[in-house]
Formats: structure tokens, sequence, C-alpha cells
């Protein structure tokens, strides 16, 4: 079963987090709303990282009062990616939901990044992704195909299922004329984590001797 979707309090917090990151709140900053506040603590631990949770209260804090102050503050969508793969750098490649990646976020949004900006009160951004990015490439039968063919190609290598294992898979299959293959970071988005996805591969059983489009 696919991971619950990201709540809008998860990606309301990821964008605070984005333009509050490097600068520090005043005493007159507002609290968190407890539902966010919540939401922050549970995907932290989720992911082992409750050790940041001083850190990213004070950066959505901060966010929070900079996006009340200025009316025309706003973040690119590749200056957020940019502080995303910071704040997850060195994490478990398996589990990383929060921030909440880019593409969710447009995907929510409709596929415009300035309409996600203004749910949370900021302005346009000038530097944009190209139209269509965000746009589900892939339905949820191919995704699941995906990883229903990975897990079965492990199980005959006697391999690992493990993530790095999917992007080495991926790889060797795409060379091999596949292309119907989500990307790693593409799964983890849409399940919620890396066991979330191998979860609902295994509910496909279609006849090992059939796998589609090869066994890569």
């Amino acid at each position: 079963m696919a991971a619950p979707a990201a709540t809008e309090n998860a990606i309301t917090a990821s964008l605070l987090y984005a333009v509050g990151s490097g600068r520090t709140p005043s005493s007159e900053a507002p609290e968190l709303p407890t539902e966010m506040w919540e939401t922050i603590a549970a995907v932290l631990k989720d992911q082992g990282a409750e050790d940041r949770m001083a850190r990213v209260v004070q950066a959505v804090r901060a966010g929070y009062e900079a996006v009340g102050a200025d009316a025309s503050l706003t973040i690119s969508a590749q200056r957020y990616d940019t502080l995303r793969r910071e704040f997850l750098a060195g994490a478990d490649a398996g589990r990383n939901v929060w921030p909440v990646g880019s593409t969710t976020i447009l995907k929510r949004a409709g596929g415009s990044w300035n309409s996600a900006l203004g749910r949370v009160g900021m302005a346009a951004s000038t530097r944009t992704r190209a139209s269509g990015f965000g746009a589900a490439r892939f339905t949820t039968e191919q995704y699941r195909a995906a990883v229903h063919d990975f897990t079965l190609a492990a199980a005959r290598a006697d391999s690992s299922t493990s993530y790095q294992n999917y992007l080495a898979w991926r790889k060797r299959s795409m060379e091999q004329g596949r292309s119907d293959l989500p990307s790693g970071p593409s799964l983890r988005n849409t399940y919620g984590s890396w066991s979330a996805a191998l979860l609902d591969g295994e509910d496909q059983t279609p006849d090992p001797g059939t796998t589609p489009g090869g066994q890569g």
C-alpha cells in the first residue's frame, strides 16, 4: 500500500523552511500552529532526524515572519531543491520524505510553482521550471510494475532490494532499452519511502516467467 500523500502542513512547512533557512526569527516571530508543529515532529521522527527539530522550527518560524513582513519574498524551485538536498545530505535515502520534494509540491499545485508559492503568501518566482514539469509521467500501474520487476530480478539474482540496487538495476535496464521505469527519487516521492514502494510492489503477482519488459 502506498504511503499517505504529503499533507498541506508538510508542504507549507517545507516551503517556509526553505525561505527561513539561514534566518533567525525575532522574539516576536509567530509560534507554529500546533498541527504544523506536530506534523514536523512526526516526519522528522520517522526519518530519524529528531535532533534537527529545533533547527527546523527556528527556520520555519523565520520563514513565517519573513513572508509576513515582505510581500515580494519568493524562492525559485531550483533554490528550493538545493536547500532540500543540503538538509537531506547523509540521510537514509529510503526514508527521505521531508522537506517535501518539489515534484510533489508542483503536482499538488496543478503543475505551477508560482501557485504553490501563492498558497503560503509568497510572490511569484521569475525562475520557474519548464512547462509541464511535475506532471505525472508514469501511471500507478507502471510504478507498481517497476518495483515488482525489480524485486523479481533481485530475487533471481539473490541480491538485496535496497534503494541503491534499484538505481543500478534501473540504469542497466534502461541501457537495454526499457523506458517505463520511474527514477528512484520519483518512487520515493510517490510512496513516501522506499520501504512503502517495496510493499506496494509486492502486491503485484504476475507469472514470474512473464516479467513485463524483460528482466533487465
